[in-house]
């Protein structure tokens, strides 16, 4: 005899409970959820920054007073979390270009090293470039 309608079935099914800090009792969940959360301040920070380049827009007395609250307590701590957070977040996801891209030359394959060194190498040019154009510009 076949069910027709899930009422029929007279057994409830098991689910089982699963606590809020799963990712927890696990290094390597913990490592990633943590890069995860690094995402979000990446996001506010750029959000933040997005909203200073519209004060430019509404006049120097504006921006300056906007400048000025940046430089309290709390915009120079979330700043450095923010910097660290997106340090964090580079450093994990560069370190699994190897894991994911697969660079053919011929019928051969790059070994994973030289994937990883040259993504950590594109970052610490592309570094460079900003350092340089920020300070001589």
């Amino acid at each position: 005899m076949m069910i027709e309608t899930e009422s029929e079935y007279t057994h409830p099914t098991y689910h089982r409970p699963i606590p809020a800090t799963w990712w927890m009792s696990n290094r390597r969940y913990f490592l990633f959820m943590i890069r995860e959360l690094t995402s979000v301040f990446v996001a506010l920070f750029v959000l933040l920054f997005l909203y200073e380049l519209f004060l430019i827009t509404k006049g120097k007395e504006v921006y300056e007073l906007f400048q000025k609250s940046l430089r309290s307590g709390p915009f120079v701590a979330f700043y450095g979390i923010a910097l660290l957070f997106a340090l964090y977040h580079s450093v994990t996801w560069l370190g699994l270009t190897a894991k994911i891209q697969v660079v053919k030359i011929g019928k051969s394959t790059l070994p994973p090293v030289f994937v990883s060194l040259g993504a950590y190498g594109g970052w610490i040019v592309a570094t460079g470039l900003v350092a340089y154009l920020f300070f001589n510009l």
